[in-house]
């Protein structure tokens, strides 16, 4: 079975974290460049404003995390491997004792296979946007698609663990079935979404994202995905959670403020030397090569703390299942304060498309709690 829940050893150390305010992982955004060029991305064409961090910024961060008490790594870009001091970091930093896993695109992954023998990473995410090659080509503005399947094979020949990771535009919404088969075929778990960020970090602009869908779009491609990819039971149990509502005895005041790992036990840390507690933000931030790793650290959970999130959402009787976070209400409106008009039209159609399904499935009535967990929410980031 493909494991789609989180490892019970990281869940336990995430939460662990999170209680002692320990920043147990961080993610390195090594490099706003790519070589693809996607409509929906939200760093492609930051690069212009700055310099990225050189080799030894990015090693004197990474030990002073360590020291700090860092264990998981995410290495990100833009595409990370693009990076011509990539092996160098990666070898340093696999010595350095850290779990790594790795965004990539995959179209480099053959020019890097004999390190990743060497020094296996924990994990592989690989974007996969398109099931066909002419599709691909015009998504990404890149002729790579067969080359993105010989590496993922590649890695599987290796035993190296790859996920996938797929976002449905109003340009390859057509295409999740497809994916979501190539998935399936190859063994491989899938992690999709049908929401796109606003690219604020790219144009400065809350609310904007000329390639996503429109709300319920979203949500039927949502809906219409999970059907692909679970039985009818797991759906039924994932639409069932989706639907739940908050009774009277739910408190609310956890519902005011971050509720998720985001500076609280995990942190972000961007091309330009940044950290912020995820990618889809722009602040609070602090920075970590000027005034030091754990001073910054502590900053940024300070100023975390003190994010309040819209008051509708927080008493919204949909609070227990609703996705919505502070990343996507600062980057839909520029406040953590504002409710998210989009991010709400679309769980709202998520939830009527979800009982409709769940009527014509006659699954109504509650179902008890799996035994294998396959349905639980998708594995961390690290």
């Amino acid at each position: 079975m493909i494991q789609t829940a989180e490892p019970r050893m990281s869940a336990f150390l995430h939460k662990k974290a999170l209680q002692m305010g320990v920043p147990v992982s961080g993610i390195f955004e090594l490099t706003p460049d790519c070589n693809f060029n996607c409509p929906m991305c939200y760093i492609h064409g930051s690069q212009k404003r700055g310099e990225e961090l050189s080799t030894e910024d990015w090693l004197s961060i990474a030990q002073q995390a360590k020291d700090a008490g860092t264990l998981f790594l995410l290495l990100t870009g833009g595409e990370p491997l693009l990076r011509k001091d990539f092996e160098v970091l990666y070898v340093t930093l696999s010595k350095m004792g850290f779990v790594i896993s790795i965004n990539s695109n995959g179209s480099l992954i053959k020019n890097y296979m004999s390190l990743f023998r060497k020094y296996p990473p924990a994990r592989i995410n690989i974007s996969l946007y398109a099931a066909d090659k002419e599709t691909y080509q015009d998504f990404c503005k890149a002729d790579q698609f067969e080359n993105v399947v010989d590496a993922i094979e590649l890695l599987k020949k290796e035993h190296i663990s790859v996920r996938l990771n797929s976002v449905f535009t109003a340009e390859n919404y057509r295409q999740a079935g497809g994916i979501i088969r190539f998935a399936k075929e190859h063994g491989l778990h899938l992690k999709p979404t049908a929401y796109n960020y606003p690219r604020l970090r790219v144009d400065g602009k809350a609310g904007i994202n000329g390639a996503r869908l429109s709300p319920r779009q979203a949500a039927q491609c949502a809906v219409e995905s999970d059907l692909l990819r679970f039985d009818t039971e797991t759906f039924a149990r994932r639409g069932q959670k989706i639907l739940e509502k908050a009774d009277e005895s739910t408190e609310t005041q956890s519902f005011s403020h971050i509720r998720c790992r985001a500076g609280r036990c995990s942190y972000w840390i961007t091309w330009d030397g940044k950290m912020r507690p995820c990618g889809m933000m722009t602040q609070p931030e602090t920075f970590p090569l000027q005034v030091g790793f754990l001073r910054a650290w502590d900053e940024l959970r300070e100023k975390v703390e003190n994010i309040t999130l819209p008051l509708e959402c927080a008493v919204c009787e949909r609070r227990v299942s609703c996705p919505v976070c502070a990343a996507m209400c600062l980057a839909e409106t520029g406040s953590f304060s504002k409710k998210p008009e989009y991010v709400c039209s679309m769980f709202q159609h998520t939830c009527d498309l979800t009982q409709e399904q769940l009527v014509q499935l006659g699954k109504t009535e509650e179902l008890p709690d799996s035994l294998d967990g396959s349905e639980e929410e998708e594995y961390c980031e690290y």
